[in-house]
């Protein structure tokens, strides 16, 4: 008995795993030196410890539940992180088996630890460079995505700028031939009614003219030509009007020379914009002409980037009218204008019954169509870059991105969008009047 007894006694202290007997209660029966070596102990330090001793409060939880199977005969093997003496922790794989007497009453377990304290280690290291890869990715994810944002950005504001300097040099190379023209044809209209007031009087004492006058004047038609003339030249008057007011208006849309904040009439860069779009509105082969309803109320004077809101008109009328493409009836594009005080202020002025006199402080544009509207994800994803609903090709998913960019961040203003399938869409501007507290001075918006 003496050598069966020292031989288990080398087994055990001679063991690469620790052995780890509790009683009943959780109480340290025997602990080798393998296992006492793992915690940082020695066996007689460890004889008569709780097994809660060498734990957290997380841990302890954790064992009271196992204890509870063991009672019942349960085996089991798990991962279990214990705490040494120095407060340093030891991560083993726990085999556990119950023990119990010849009577059949629970006697307590016997654990079988084996220190992977290397392998947790090196585990949580490598999560840990999964994580700062993952996180690394994601900003490498995000700066490429915010270089292919600007990059694009950048590509359409040049296509903007080129834009508006073809658009003002074919209104300069326009607007001086243009003017001479109109300027000369008040002075032929006046030489003409005098030329006609002398051929009047020659009528009134020569009433019988030579032969070959009496042929010309029949063959010219001299009493049409009289009457016809002057109209012709009035109808030459209003034509070269139109043209000027057309240069005028694409001289507004460019505005080159507004880099900074301007008062600006919101009305003429909405026209402006109109007027570049006029072909798109008219009639096709296959559908009708789209009428344009505008709605203008009395708009003050707006501090703003003439420039680039003329280039969120564009983007917002383009699209109203690619709404509208396969519509047949009705194609309407309502535009209405007005002042008012914005959702905040509004909502402020509510709440604390202010008084209705106060000056408006934000200016609001709506521009809606008659189309075929939009789900809502569709609507709810409008704003984000590069989202389009267009065919590939066609459009590049940029220019309400960068609507949404100049109102929010260069005007500190709104911009969103009301539509439902089937009720077109509304797109609603709210930019503010004023950066300084300048009273607007009201003009007509008809």
């Amino acid at each position: 008995m003496r050598e069966s007894e020292a031989q288990y006694r080398r087994i055990v202290e001679t063991a690469t795993e620790g052995i780890w007997v509790l009683d009943a209660e959780g109480n340290t029966n025997f602990a080798n030196q393998q296992v006492a070596q793992m915690l940082g102990s020695t066996p007689e330090e460890m004889i008569g410890q709780p097994l809660f001793a060498f734990m957290d409060e997380e841990g302890k939880a954790i064992s009271l539940e196992n204890m509870e199977r063991r009672r019942q005969g349960i085996k089991e093997q798990h991962d279990f992180k214990f705490y040494r003496k120095d407060g340093s922790h030891l991560w083993a794989i726990v085999s556990t088996n119950p023990i119990f007497d010849r009577a059949g009453n629970y006697a307590g377990v016997l654990k079988m630890i084996t220190d992977i304290t290397e392998r947790k280690q090196a585990e949580s290291a490598l999560r840990e460079r999964e994580a700062r890869l993952r996180k690394q990715t994601n900003q490498l994810e995000q700066a490429f995505y915010k270089l292919q944002q600007t990059q694009s950005q950048l590509v359409q504001s040049e296509k903007m700028s080129s834009l508006g300097q073809m658009v003002a040099g074919v209104a300069h190379e326009i607007n001086n031939p243009i003017n001479f023209i109109h300027g000369n044809l008040m002075y032929a209209s006046e030489y003409t009614l005098s030329l006609l007031e002398l051929l009047h009087l020659y009528q009134l004492h020569y009433p019988e003219p030579l032969p070959q006058i009496q042929a010309k004047t029949e063959a010219v038609d001299l009493d049409f030509l009289i009457e016809d003339l002057p109209k012709m030249l009035s109808s030459m008057s209003v034509g070269t009007e139109r043209i000027r007011s057309i240069v005028l208006s694409l001289r507004n849309f460019s505005r080159l020379d507004e880099a900074e904040m301007k008062p600006v009439n919101i009305h003429e860069g909405l026209d402006s914009t109109l007027l570049i779009l006029q072909h798109r509105l008219k009639a096709g082969v296959k559908n009708s002409e789209i009428q344009v309803i505008k709605e203008y109320g009395e708009l003050p004077l707006v501090e703003c980037h003439a420039g680039q809101l003329n280039q969120v008109f564009m983007n917002l009328l383009s699209n109203a009218i690619d709404a509208l493409e396969n519509v047949t009836s009705p194609r309407i594009i309502t535009i209405h204008t007005s002042v008012g005080f914005g959702e905040e202020e509004q909502e402020s002025s509510i709440h604390h019954h202010q008084s209705p006199n106060l000056d408006p402080q934000f200016v609001i544009i709506r521009i809606a169509d008659t189309g075929i509207g939009m789900s809502e994800d569709v609507r709810r994803r409008l704003f984000d870059p590069f989202f389009t609903t267009k065919p590939v090709g066609k459009g590049t998913g940029l220019g309400l991105s960068i609507s949404y960019q100049i109102i929010i961040e260069k005007h500190a203003g709104q911009l969103k969008c009301i539509s439902s399938p089937g009720k077109g869409a509304e797109f609603v501007i709210e930019i503010p009047i004023h950066q300084h507290s300048k009273k607007p001075v009201l003009f007509s918006g008809v």
